[in-house]
């Protein structure tokens, strides 16, 4: 019986060292003090907060790093009470918060002013390492809806003419002019020192110099009057191709798009109208002919990436062939499935009564529309139109944030475009003042 007793106690005891060795924690320590991650907890209402990305960066020397954010976070984003999230190579002995003017154990739900100096340091589970890490948080601090415009020329023709135009070419840029007699090019690598104006060959006398094109994509100038096509390299030097002989006979150029240039032609028996394209130094004309009210003269084009991802161009305004005033929106769109498409989106959305001599842009992810009258010859605005949804709603600047009037008067016909990453414009006339100066604007955000 004491046998069988003394051997139950041996089982007991056994099985009771066994499940005391099962239950042991082997603490393992490690020398690591090195952050691998940091963000912060997001807020609702500044979504910037959530989303930042943070770079850690280690000094030569091992015992410092930095931690910062390139992108900076959006203009005005409160950070003086932000709960970070910060994951570590090993699970240190402890991490503590080093501010100005106090410190404390960082517990994971710290709130933390980040508008001041932020220092944290990180010792080792095995106490045999320190390290230091500066935090700083970047964020915008100027507003990014600021427009900033200056006036680079006040004139650059010595004398008012009756029509001009600016454009950009190569680097340089060019402003034609041209009194009914003669056409004058001038032409600046700044657009703030001008030359004196040359006489350019082979344009008419009598050119409208509105009509001229410059294409990027062909690094060249286009225009066309009486049937013939010029082309120029430099602005003085033109190219003359004759077509007022052919079936389709050039009538005016209408844009660049969709990496081409395009015109408007007349078939010379039907009398009607139709879109050509350049390909390669000739000229195809699409039969499909254009609407009557298709404009001819005084219209501004526009071209850009439309949120489907597909290139598309917008015609604003003009005069038909008829000689009416025009206040359509043509939209072309290009789809494999169905080849071009137009809509005017002027028809359920009026913007007024016409659009004569009016100028737009794309820019910034919107549409900005300068000068221009309506037919009762009003100005359509005296400052500028913007429309956020692709031309079909179009609402006056803010004047807080794009203070265009500090430079800018009431006109038509002025030229408007894009140039490293700033809208430039040029000329144009008033009732009572023809223009020719130079002004830029920039959106404070376009570069971020």
């Amino acid at each position: 019986m004491k046998g069988n007793i003394l051997h139950i106690l041996c089982i007991i005891s056994v099985i009771f060292i066994s499940c005391t060795d099962k239950n042991r924690t082997t603490v393992t320590t490690s020398s690591e003090t090195e952050i691998t991650s940091f963000y912060f907890t997001k807020l609702d209402s500044f979504p910037s907060v959530g989303s930042t990305t943070f770079t850690i960066s280690h000094y030569a020397a091992q015992d410092t790093g930095l931690i910062t954010n390139a992108d900076s976070m959006t203009y005005k984003t409160p950070v003086s009470k932000l709960v970070p999230r910060i994951l570590f190579k090993a699970t240190p002995s402890s991490a503590t918060v080093m501010l100005p003017d106090t410190s404390f154990a960082l517990s994971g739900k710290d709130t933390i002013d980040f508008s001041r100096p932020v220092m944290l340091r990180i010792i080792s589970s095995d106490l045999t390492a320190t390290k230091y890490y500066r935090v700083v948080v970047n964020v915008h601090q100027v507003d990014p809806d600021l427009f900033h415009w200056q006036k680079l020329s006040t004139a650059v023709i010595p004398q008012g003419t009756a029509s001009t135009k600016g454009l950009v070419l190569d680097g340089w840029f060019y402003l034609f002019a041209n009194d009914g007699f003669k056409t004058t090019v001038y032409q600046s690598a700044d657009g703030q020192t001008w030359d004196g104006g040359s006489l350019p060959s082979t344009l008419p006398a009598n050119c409208r110099v509105r009509e001229i094109l410059a294409s990027e994509q062909q690094d060249r100038l286009y225009y066309c009057q009486d049937g013939k096509v010029y082309t120029s390299t430099d602005a003085l030097a033109w190219q003359v191709q004759d077509m007022s002989g052919e079936t389709y006979v050039p009538r005016v150029m209408q844009m660049c798009f969709n990496d081409s240039v395009w015109m408007v032609t007349e078939h010379s028996a039907n009398h009607t109208f139709h879109l050509a394209v350049e390909d390669n130094g000739t000229w195809r004309s699409f039969e499909r002919a254009l609407p009557d009210n298709w404009p001819l003269s005084d219209f501004t084009a526009v071209t850009f990436l439309a949120s489907s991802e597909r290139p598309r161009a917008m015609i604003i305004g003009g005069y038909d062939t008829r000689g009416n005033g025009l206040n359509s929106r043509w939209n072309i769109e290009y789809s494999l499935a169905g080849g071009y498409r137009y809509a005017n989106f002027a028809i359920e959305r009026p913007l007024c009564s016409a659009i004569l001599g009016a100028s737009a842009v794309h820019y910034g992810k919107r549409f900005y529309l300068f000068g221009g009258v309506d037919a009762e010859a009003k100005y359509v605005t005296n400052t500028a139109l913007y429309s956020d949804d692709e031309g079909l709603n179009w609402f006056p600047i803010d004047t807080v944030h794009n203070r265009l009037m500090d430079v800018y008067s009431a006109r038509t016909q002025t030229s408007a475009f894009v140039h490293e990453s700033s809208v430039w414009l040029m000329g144009g006339q008033s009732r009572t003042e023809v223009f020719s100066d130079v002004m830029s604007g920039k959106l404070t955000s376009i570069d971020w």
